[in-house]
């Protein structure tokens, strides 16, 4: 039986540690490097010469806004050309779930004005078959992806989901009922495998990302209170991530 399942051979080594580049041969066993150093007098079921080639850990991207994207390009490029090799989605506090059908064109609006996605390429490849988070993180799972990624559950979106729309989360803040399903949703959210929970607060007049008519955000609007609660939820729910675009 070979020692290894892939040499890479003849590469130069980058490790990202701040050690200084050096050749090196690559041994991989199981899916996991098994081994550095000059492998000449070892063998294995692959052998990939790197010479005058890069080897390299494989990059994290931890702010993306693929979420529409991942849908018709599962390898998230550009990122993947360049060595990205796992993505964050749900940052700034908005996403696609938990949704109701009928305001998925409105979060659609609402990522296409901050980040140029045209609006029709997510009309024609997002197939909106899901309205829970759990659905989400499943309809994730199923699709045959090219690149590894975690996902964080976005405020805006589970408000609007809770108080009726987008636009009448914009009049009021969560009453207690609401805030106690706000955080059931997040609890599912965590279980089905979620890394934490993101928010944007940009409530500067000069702020420029926005909601699809330049109004707030509804992340934007929320009380301290409410991300006080959003954070002791995390706790209890084993921790994770907080990932927060803040005016300063």
């Amino acid at each position: 039986m070979p020692q290894f399942d892939t040499i890479i051979k003849n590469g130069t080594i980058i490790d990202g540690t701040r050690v200084p580049r050096y050749r090196a041969d690559l041994g991989i066993k199981n899916g996991k490097i098994a081994k550095i150093g000059r492998l000449q007098t070892s063998d294995a079921a692959q052998v990939i010469d790197a010479t005058g080639l890069i080897v390299a850990p494989g990059a994290v991207d931890l702010h993306t806004h693929y979420d529409a994207q991942i849908h018709w390009d599962p390898y998230c490029t550009t990122g993947s050309w360049h060595g990205v090799t796992s993505v964050t989605l749900g940052n700034c506090g908005f996403g696609f779930a938990p949704l109701h059908a009928k305001d998925a064109e409105r979060a659609m609006l609402a990522l296409s004005r901050n980040e140029a996605i045209p609006l029709e390429p997510m009309r024609v490849s997002m197939k909106v078959d899901w309205e829970t988070f759990p659905q989400y993180m499943d309809r994730l799972e199923r699709m045959p992806l090219g690149i590894n990624l975690s996902q964080l559950f976005p405020i805006s979106p589970v408000v609007a989901y809770v108080m009726g729309g987008f636009d009448e989360a914009k009049k009021r803040f969560p009453n207690e009922k609401e805030m106690e399903e706000i955080l059931q949703h997040f609890h599912g959210a965590m279980a089905a495998g979620t890394v934490g929970w993101s928010t944007q607060r940009l409530i500067s007049r000069g702020a420029l990302q926005r909601d699809y008519d330049g109004t707030p955000m509804i992340s934007d609007i929320l009380p301290d209170e409410f991300y006080l609660t959003m954070a002791r939820a995390l706790g209890e729910s084993g921790g994770g991530f907080i990932q927060i675009t803040q005016s300063t």
